[in-house]
């Protein structure tokens, strides 16, 4: 008995401790340190049993231990994923290997020798399990590769070094796995590669293999498992090379994907300045405006790391952004004001700081203004701003700065002399516009924050009225600064007249300088065009002859009057009549823009005149046709001008405009007509867009409610041609099913233009050129299918009153089983998305019996294209019976003939005829026939015993003595009768005309039908009693060919049987485990199900152990 301290080495002593060692290691992890130290003893001392330390052959005793550790790990293979004892045991594992290699790492640097002098123990341990283990990579079965490469990634994540060889067979084996169908399997691979590319250079793969990293970049971007991409991403170092990949998945679809992107690889960056302003802005403006608020919280970190990076200093945070172009940088502030407020009490607003101002320092200023407003944080926002004087006088200051540089740049000009001083004056001039951009920035931030300050203090409030009314009258104020001061304007006027007064003053000193504009007007409600008689005479006079350049300075201040007046009326609320002001702008300055020859100008006049017609309704009907011929005329820039403001009024004057009129009885017709001409005959994006866009709007706000409108952008939106169009394919992608969602009415008018609009693009799909890049059916099928579910409603309270609610979708599989019986095409496509609808209890139970007779009519009369589609298609028959057979089993075929609401789909179904390939009925059941006799039962048994009767004839073809007419004989009857028959209808019924020849013709065919059923039953027929050997051998010969013979589909080829057919004919089972292994899970499943309940698979009287360890993964003799 060995003493304490000491292991039994025998046979049994060795593996009864390490039995117990995983006995308990598989209990909890708490015991895994001390059995790892109890598990390496046993190791080493087997390891002792050798005459020879430095022999490499393999030892007595560390052989035992070796085989006794892979009999263990054996046992594991079989069980599935998420077993916890099984996770811990690969657990234990890792430990110990990473434990063993520590070990054996210090005794080498005690003895000082080479790690490459000898085979260590650890090397020779992870040799052995490794090569085990490689064999059950390609094991069938999908659990035993799983935890074959579980174990695998486990000892790789542990190891130190191995040897070249094998690291090159596991390289190519863990290369394998990544693409296996499993995605366990492939996560586990992908952990695999993530710990073995960081110990790979480039020269160590060879020409032909592939980067690691490359691999794992290529998994992040292509693999379909979310789970996958959040194991690659967590596996691959954020480098110049990985990172474009990386910033790729911070749009994925999967939330936890975007979510390790900003919480671990995108912090790994040393600083943010190693990305470029654009993959700045992109990675913010994606995170912050996430839809999911673990990825936004994770942003807001980010943002806070970056300016950690950056010292706090959140001057140097605004240099990395473009503070123009855009508005992340403000979003990324108030996300950091959000996440560490302290920020704000950093800076101080002093007046060193507004002397000094930068365009980062005015941005932070009034970012912080609008974000202490927004939190009604007014105390701040008087210590931030200074007061109403101090900020004019700011104003004014920067804006005189500004009038100088403009002066300045327009009296620069570049002299005829040497190449080095024309450069220099370049660089001056380049300097000057840099120059002249920030101050025009700071000068727009000022206006900004002038809006947002409190002008209690009527001193301060008059010096910024008379600067802004000053400002607004000088042709050097920047056209992109005029907004801005409109707004203080605004709200420093009394109420809307008066500003649209000082406005209107503004405009005329402008056209006529003589005007002396210091006699102000009493700015009260009342004024009136007629207070200022003289004045206003003046207003508009008709101009004199001019010279050229008299010309091209009018040009230029109608340009300016014009900008002003467009800004004004982007800010008027009231009507047109309301501001009697307004009429000489129009005659005098609108209307003339737009008449005018110069394309700037007309553009800004009808931009101004579209302005005028959303606050003039009788202004607005007589200038409609303008716009419509400006679409169909101008240029592209003027047509999307011109599109845009004839949906602004379409919106805002709908029963006006669409409301009949002498000469046009139906004007919605003809506009929608137009508009849908411009979103599909245009060529350029931008019109598309704005069509679309527009169309869109109207269908949301229910303006325009036709099912053309909807199927057109449906189809616009998947066509091919547009697939480079992304600002049109990203709109139709959010207002499309925010429309289908919004309400169930949406989503009925959607589910009606579901099958028309498949119809067109898979013949679109079919038709597709090699360049052109289209979704596939079944895709698109299956996001209209998404689009009208009623579950996705937004609010599903409102509507549950209506007895339509939740039918949608068995009106879209009534009308996909219907298309089905006359579409070859689409029946597959059909047939694969059946299960994908969405059937809830409660729904009408006319309208489900109306769904199962016609899915077991087509049954009947009509063949699958595969034998996929057909188990399909049973499966949603048995759901449809197990979920509602208290509905299809309440009345009886007899009984719901009788219903009216059923009338026309028992119509529809007598008057189908069988297509050949069809197999014929196995149940007893005919194919329906309006006239229902009392001899319905006769002839029914009938054409059962003939099916009967025919397939008998078919098993015995081989007999020398034929017994009754061939299946193929039959077919041809019916055949050449029918044609007769349809031919002696067609020419009977060519001269009739009108509803009359219709029905008489519906009539006379559906009396032929029923005479050639007689007449082939009296022909062929045989009566013979029903019995059940009879009705057993109609199920047997359920699978030869139906009608039509050998010119039947797939089934009717000789020799061709189903695996479930073969299997049940078979009469015994092999149970040898060797053949299912070598089986494939599928087949496995077949197997399965071909057992009794209760039967297990045998294993021969082998243990379990060897089962998993020697058939799953093979021998070593294999290997």
């Amino acid at each position: 008995m060995p003493t304490r301290g000491q292991v039994a080495t025998g046979d049994d002593g060795v593996e009864d401790t390490i039995a117990r060692i995983f006995q308990q290691v598989q209990g909890n992890v708490a015991s895994h340190k001390k059995n790892v130290v109890q598990l390496h003893k046993i190791h080493t001392q087997c390891a002792q049993q050798s005459p020879s330390a430095t022999s490499r052959v393999k030892l007595p005793g560390e052989g035992q231990f070796n085989e006794t550790i892979r009999s263990m790990l054996y046992r594991i293979l079989p069980l599935k994923k998420g077993t916890t004892v099984a996770d811990r045991i690969v657990r234990f594992i890792g430990s110990y290997i990473k434990y063993l290699a520590e070990r054996t790492s210090e005794e080498q640097q005690r003895s000082e020798r080479g790690p490459d002098t000898e085979d260590t123990l650890a090397s020779k341990f992870v040799d052995f399990q490794i090569r085990t283990f490689l064999k059950g990579f390609n094991s069938k079965d999908k659990i035993v590769r799983y935890r074959s490469v579980q174990l695998v990634a486990e000892i790789v994540t542990s190891l130190g070094e191995i040897d070249e060889d094998l690291y090159n067979v596991l390289r190519r084996s863990i290369l394998e796995r990544v693409l296996d169908k499993e995605s366990s399997v492939r996560v586990q691979a992908v952990i695999a590669i993530g710990k073995l590319h960081k110990g790979e250079s480039p020269r160590d793969a060879d020409d032909e293999d592939v980067s690691l990293v490359d691999v794992l970049c290529d998994v992040l971007q292509h693999d379909v498992s979310g789970e996958v991409r959040r194991v690659a991403l967590l596996n691959t170092p954020t480098t110049e090379r990985t990172l474009e990949s990386i910033i790729s998945r911070i749009q994925d679809i999967d939330d936890g994907v975007r979510r390790i992107v900003f919480q671990h690889s995108l912090p790994q960056i040393p600083h943010p300045r190693v990305l470029t302003i654009v993959q700045r802005e992109r990675i913010l403006r994606t995170g912050l405006g996430d839809r999911e608020s673990s990825v936004v919280e994770a942003s807001k970190n980010l943002v806070l790391k970056w300016v950690e990076t950056l010292d706090g200093d959140l001057l140097k945070f605004l240099e990395t952004f473009d503070l123009v172009g855009g508005d992340v940088a403000e979003r990324a502030l108030s996300a950091l004001f959000d996440i560490k407020p302290a920020l704000m009490d950093a800076i101080n607003f002093d007046g060193a700081f507004w002397n000094a101002l930068t365009p980062e320092r005015a941005f932070l200023a009034r970012v912080l203004v609008d974000y202490c407003i927004k939190h009604d944080d007014t105390a701040r926002v008087e210590t931030v701003l200074p007061v109403v004087t101090a900020l004019a006088f700011l104003i004014q200051t920067f804006y005189n700065r500004l009038v100088e540089r403009v002066r300045n740049k327009d009296d620069q000009a570049i002299p005829s002399g040497s190449l080095d001083l024309k450069e220099m004056i370049s660089d001056q001039e380049a300097s000057l516009d840099a120059e002249e951009l920030d101050l025009e920035f700071i000068v727009g931030e000022l206006y900004r924050m002038a809006a947002n300050a409190d002008y209690g203090d009527e001193i301060g409030r008059r010096k910024m009225f008379a600067l802004i009314r000053e400002m607004i009258g000088q042709k050097s104020l920047p056209d992109g600064l005029v907004p801005g001061c409109l707004d203080v304007l605004s709200r420093l006027s009394l109420n809307e007249r008066d500003f649209i007064r000082l406005i209107v003053e503004v405009i005329q000193i402008m056209r006529d300088p003589g005007t002396d504009l210091d006699q102000e007007l009493p700015p009260d409600d009342d004024t009136q065009v007629e207070d200022t008689p003289v004045k206003r005479a003046r207003l508009f006079q008709v101009p004199v002859e001019k010279s050229e350049d008299e010309v091209k300075r009018s040009m230029e201040t109608d340009m300016r009057c014009l900008s002003l007046c467009t800004a004004m009326l982007e800010r008027v609320m009231s009507t047109f009549d309301e501001n009697s002001t307004l009429d000489g702008i129009l005659s005098e300055l609108i209307i003339p823009a737009v008449k005018s020859k110069d394309p700037a100008m007309r553009e800004r006049g009808m931009v101004a005149l579209g302005l005028c017609c959303l606050i003039h309704r009788k202004m607005a009907i007589n200038s409609f046709g303008l716009f419509l011929n400006q679409v169909e005329k101008a240029s592209p820039t003027l047509q999307v001008r011109a599109l845009q403001i004839i949906f602004d009024m379409l919106t805002l004057y709908e029963r006006d405009l669409m409301k009949p009129r002498p000469g046009l009885e139906n004007p919605q017709e003809q506009i929608v007509e137009f508009l849908l001409g411009v979103l599909g005959n245009s060529d350029m994006e931008g019109i598309q867009f704005t069509a679309a866009l527009g169309l869109s709007k109207l269908l949301i706000t229910g303006v325009i409610d036709q099912d053309r409108v909807l199927q057109s952008l449906v189809m616009i939106y998947f066509s091919p041609e547009t697939a480079g169009n992304q600002r049109l394919r990203q709109c139709l992608s959010v207002t499309l099913p925010i429309y289908a969602c919004s309400a169930n009415r949406n989503q009925q008018g959607l589910q009606r233009v579901v099958i028309p609009s498949i119809k067109i693009l898979s013949e679109v799909y079919e038709e597709l050129e090699e360049e052109q890049e289209m979704v596939a059916p079944v895709q698109i099928l299956g996001t209209l299918i998404d689009w009208t579910d009623p579950r996705n409603l937004f609010d599903t309270n409102v509507n549950t009153h209506d007895t339509n609610y939740e039918e949608v979708h068995i009106d879209l599989a009534i009308e996909m089983v219907t298309s089905m019986f006359d579409e070859d095409a689409h029946r597959r496509l059909y047939i694969q998305l059946l299960s994908k609808l969405y059937l809830p209890p409660g729904i009408d139970d006319n309208k489900l019996r109306k769904l199962k007779y016609l899915a077991s009519s087509y049954k009947l009369n009509r063949p699958f294209p595969d034998s996929t589609s057909k188990n399909a298609f049973d499966r949603f028959l048995k759901t449809l019976d197990k979920n509602y057979v208290d509905i299809l089993n309440g009345i009886s075929e007899e009984e719901s003939r009788k219903l009216e609401a059923l009338q026309d789909l028992f119509q529809f179904i007598d008057e189908l005829v069988p297509e050949e390939g069809v197999s014929a009925p196995v149940d007893g059941r005919r194919r329906p026939n309006k006239t229902r006799t009392n001899d319905v039962t006769k002839k029914k048994a009938k054409r059962k015993r003939d099916s009967s009767d025919d397939s008998q004839n078919e098993g015995a073809a081989a007999s020398p003595t034929p017994a009754k007419r061939s299946r193929p004989t039959r077919a041809a009857a019916i055949d050449a009768r029918i044609r007769a028959v349809q031919a002696r209808v067609n020419s009977e019924s060519s001269g009739e005309e009108g509803a009359i020849a219709e029905k008489t013709s519906t009539k006379r065919k559906r009396e032929t039908i029923e005479e050639i059923d007689a007449d082939i039953d009296q022909l062929l027929g045989k009566k013979v009693k029903r019995t059940s050997a009879s009705s057993s051998l109609s199920i047997s010969s359920s699978n030869k060919p139906g009608i039509g013979g050998t010119n039947g589909r797939k089934s009717a080829r000789p020799g061709n049987k189903t695996k479930a057919n073969q299997q049940h004919t078979a009469p015994t089972h092999d149970s040898s485990s060797d053949d299912l292994l070598e089986s494939d899970d599928d087949e496995k499943v077949a197997l399965e199900s071909t057992l009794p309940d209760g039967s297990e698979f045998s294993s021969g009287g082998e243990s379990e152990n060897e089962i998993a360890g020697g058939l799953l993964l093979g021998s070593d003799d294999e290997t």
